[in-house]
């Protein structure tokens, strides 16, 4: 059975800012097959996603500069010209930590780095991590949930996200399905949905709907 067909992306008090200029990241964490994690980091690639976090996930090769890297060669390149860049981390905490203490865009940049007055007077808004899981909570992607930076987090292929894993997102969204079939998709296709809309949300592309 192939990851979950939702996405999650909840809305916290805290990231009520909607950003200019967005910018969509990814966690890779418990997914099993290399196959799947080379098409996300593929995925993560063909939209513009400038760091991608990586927990535990031991038997794979990130490291694009060693000989037995598993990393696809013209990824190597993209991440060698600095397009893109792969944070290692060993716990999902530290990750999520690291995470929320980004600044969600240039603008929270610009005013975090302001003076002392202002950082005590502006609650600062970071990135949140937004799982791919079936939750009550999740939003639909259809609905373009999205309102500043995030984090996507996809599930295992087969059992979906941990408890754990949901524990540290900030929201959910899911994936419509039309068939009569499983409720599930493949991780990679179902990131390369979510980050396709996305980024069209980012550009802000009207959505087009069938009459």
């Amino acid at each position: 059975m192939e990851s979950s067909t939702s996405v999650s992306t909840s809305t916290s008090t805290r990231h009520q800012h909607r950003c200019k200029h967005p910018t969509a990241y990814l966690i890779i964490t418990n997914i099993s097959k290399s196959r799947n994690v080379k098409n996300l980091l593929q995925i993560a690639a063909s939209f513009g996603a400038p760091k991608i976090f990586v927990v535990g996930q031991k038997s794979f090769d990130f490291d694009p500069s060693s000989e037995t890297t598993d990393v696809p060669l013209l990824l190597q390149r993209h991440i060698a010209s600095g397009r893109m860049e792969i944070v290692r981390f060993d716990k999902l905490k530290e990750c999520v930590d690291y995470i929320h203490g980004l600044p969600c865009c240039e603008e929270i940049q610009e005013g975090m780095n302001g003076t002392q007055q202002q950082q005590q007077t502006q609650q600062p808004i970071h990135v949140p991590v937004i799982g791919v899981e079936i939750d009550s909570s999740a939003k639909n992607l259809e609905t373009e949930p999205f309102f500043t930076s995030a984090a996507i987090m996809m599930g295992n292929e087969g059992s979906g996200m941990t408890s754990k894993q949901m524990s540290l997102c900030d929201g959910f969204v899911r994936i419509s399905q039309f068939g009569g079939g499983t409720a599930s998709l493949n991780v990679s296709v179902a990131a390369g949905l979510v980050l396709h809309r996305y980024f069209h949300w980012g550009r802000g592309d009207a959505v087009k709907r069938c009459s």
